[in-house]
């Protein structure tokens, strides 16, 4: 009796984790984050998901398919880039637009290509639009698409 109990206590912990972590995958993250050309994108996206969403660094590694000392040692270059340099609040006149949080999940991509390639392919985009809402220029904006498309077409290769 004991231990059916417990295997049904072991079943619903796993299904509730599972369901906690999909939660997690859904997350939706601004592009208003990435306009601070002080941090790095992933610096950005970790600090965002640790200081506005209060995520501990195991869930944002969950969130985003990284390992959890990764994830740590990205939010402290953040907060040691931040010592010196105070928080830039950017507002953008572009429309508020949001990145779901799955799309940096494959990790054949860099963060700012899995970005750029959403706004372009997904939300039919611009470059001119992309790089202003990133606060990038539009050339850079370019070459990271460019880039993806690449490695895109070179794993369709690799297959």
């Amino acid at each position: 009796m004991f231990e059916r109990v417990s295997k049904l206590k072991r079943d619903n912990n796993k299904n509730s984790s599972k369901a906690n972590l999909n939660n997690l995958k859904t997350i939706q993250i601004p592009t208003y984050i990435l306009k601070d050309r002080t941090l790095a994108v992933l610096e950005s996206i970790t600090e965002y998901l640790k200081e506005e969403k209060k995520h501990s660094y195991h869930e944002i590694a969950e969130i985003l398919n990284r390992d959890d000392r990764t994830i740590w040692t990205v939010y402290y270059r953040a907060k040691q880039k931040r010592k010196n340099a105070t928080r830039a609040v950017l507002i953008s006149k572009t429309p508020k637009i949001s990145l779901p949080s799955k799309i940096f999940q494959n990790r054949s991509l860099a963060v700012l290509e899995a970005a750029v390639e959403f706004l372009k392919e997904k939300k039919d985009m611009t470059y001119h639009e992309i790089a202003s809402a990133l606060n990038r220029d539009d050339r850079t904006i370019w070459t990271v698409h460019s880039r993806t498309k690449k490695k895109r077409r070179q794993n369709e290769r690799a297959k």
